[in-house]
């Protein structure tokens, strides 16, 4: 399989608690007169940029947290009447927030891809998106003819890659937010699929794959090995069983690890997330792929199930302990973010309904070729964990309910410790969507010590904010909770860069 073919028929192609008495008010207020629309968090930004804007802040900044917090997601939506159908599909804009003695500023930026640069100059959408066809639009080239680098962000050598999953990567500026231009790792890999959720190995080694569900009877993935000094040093296509679709994967000191389960691509739909089907008879795979020899793979068939993020995997003698976000069926790719993306109702604002993802821990036996899937009673997505000690006594943390009236919106901040089942929390309350929690550890060195940050929406108030938990006692509410009169488009994944 030659470069051409990722290329050809690339996605583009396819078309009460015990919180310090300020902060416990802060979150007690509520606007009676206001009609909170949950919507909000999924309205087009019209501002080419935001400029910089102070927060206020309720409570007391932990030392470690002094750095910058970047966020990435989806913002422009819409153009010349034209909106798009799915949270996919939205131009990627970096939300930036300085934290420092001087408080927390917040500053936001598009990413100036080939894409919104051509768009803004025609005042409309020229290209179909993941989710949506835009009938009058330009054909793509390659995979980059659509990129909206709206996933994730990486510090990678001095710069920011702002991440997509269906082509390249973009460089922008850390401190300005200025877009750099495409990040091409080699000459023959230009334009080359390049998820979102790229991993870091324990000598600085860059781990990621790309997904080309279209290449091949199967499908296929592509991998990289990149060194810490940015070169090269693997790229290998690997045929997959089924052509699942694949958001991110998982590493062990040994092993990578994809889960593939039962979405399949198949030929024909107008649009990308289109193509998929809900296959549960055919079942799901584990692909594993030997870090030294990435010809090496092992196969392994487990029950029918769909998963977008992992929190993270390690080798347990011969065996592997693997801990996802696991969701019953691909609702949430099918049919949910086309329901979020759907502004023109101004019945009910009840959120739209389908499965949700539980913590759940793969154990798989390469050996034996075996694997159990074990679903716990706790419902979290964007799972992470300090990254600094990835064991068996490793906590994870993620964004959860506890409101069961809101299915598909996360108001609750949650950390499960494995070894005793232990389940700790906070919820942020009435009309609060919160983001992905990231670990930031403290000045002792301990596992799983340190402070939980991240962002919130407040759509009763209309206001964005960032959040500070102490990760070992979530309950007691956040060491620190900032405000600002502004109110961002919720976005995906993001990273702290400590000062």
């Amino acid at each position: 399989m030659k470069r051409r073919d990722f290329l050809k028929h690339g996605l583009a192609a396819v078309a009460a608690t015990h919180l310090p008495v300020a902060l416990a008010s802060e979150l007690a207020t509520s606007l009676p007169t206001v009609r909170a629309d949950w919507r909000l968090g999924w309205r087009s930004v019209g501002a080419s940029e935001f400029s910089s804007m102070p927060l206020q802040i309720d409570g007391k900044l932990p030392n470690a947290v002094r750095g910058v917090l970047y966020r990435n997601g989806p913002a422009k939506t819409e153009r010349a009447g034209v909106r798009y159908q799915h949270w996919f599909d939205g131009d990627g804009m970096i939300q930036r927030f300085v934290i420092g003695d001087g408080g927390i500023t917040h500053e936001g930026k598009f990413v100036q891809t080939d894409k919104f640069r051509e768009e803004e100059a025609a005042g409309r959408f020229l290209y179909s998106a993941a989710g949506t066809v835009i009938h009058d639009g330009k054909g793509s080239r390659n995979n980059d003819s659509g990129n909206v680098a709206n996933t994730a962000l990486l510090p990678w050598n001095d710069e920011l890659l702002a991440l997509w999953e269906g082509g390249s990567a973009y460089r922008v500026d850390p401190a300005t937010l200025a877009t750099i231009g495409r990040k091409d790792w080699r000459e023959d890999l230009q334009h080359m699929p390049f998820s979102a959720h790229p991993l870091v190995d324990r000598d600085g080694t860059l781990w990621n794959f790309g997904s080309a569900p279209y290449a091949g009877r199967d499908g296929s993935i592509f991998i990289y090995q990149i060194g810490a000094d940015g070169q090269v040093r693997k790229a290998q296509r690997v045929a997959t069983p089924t052509a699942s679709y694949a958001h991110s994967f998982l590493m062990t000191d040994r092993w990578l690890v994809v889960y593939l389960g039962a979405h399949v691509f198949s030929r024909g739909a107008e649009t990308f997330v289109d193509a998929f089907q809900w296959t549960p008879d055919n079942g799901s795979r584990v692909l594993l792929i030997d870090k030294e020899d990435l010809s090496q793979q092992k196969i392994i068939e487990i029950p029918a199930g769909f998963v977008f993020h992992g929190a993270h995997a390690f080798d347990h003698g011969d065996d592997i302990i693997a801990r996802v976000s696991l969701y019953a069926d691909a609702g949430v790719m099918d049919s949910g973010m086309i329901a979020l993306m759907d502004s023109t109702g101004d019945e009910a604002l009840g959120y739209p309904k389908f499965s949700r993802a539980y913590l759940s821990t793969l154990r798989i036996s390469p050996k034996q070729g075996h694997a159990s899937v074990e679903r716990s009673d706790t419902l979290m997505e964007f799972p992470s964990i300090d990254t600094r000690f990835g064991t068996s006594s490793t906590s994870v943390f993620g964004v959860g309910h506890e409101d069961e009236a809101l299915p598909t919106t996360s108001d609750a901040i949650v950390a499960v410790d494995p070894e005793t089942g232990k389940v700790d929390r906070y919820a942020f309350g009435e009309h609060h969507i919160v983001e992905e929690p990231l670990f930031v550890p403290d000045e002792s060195g301990q596992p799983n010590a340190g402070w939980l940050v991240g962002t919130f929406l407040d759509y009763g108030r209309e206001q964005s904010g960032v959040y500070v938990l102490n990760a070992s006692g979530l309950s007691d509410g956040p060491v620190a909770l900032a405000r600002m009169d502004r109110a961002l488009p919720l976005g995906f994944h993001g990273c702290f860069v400590a000062s």
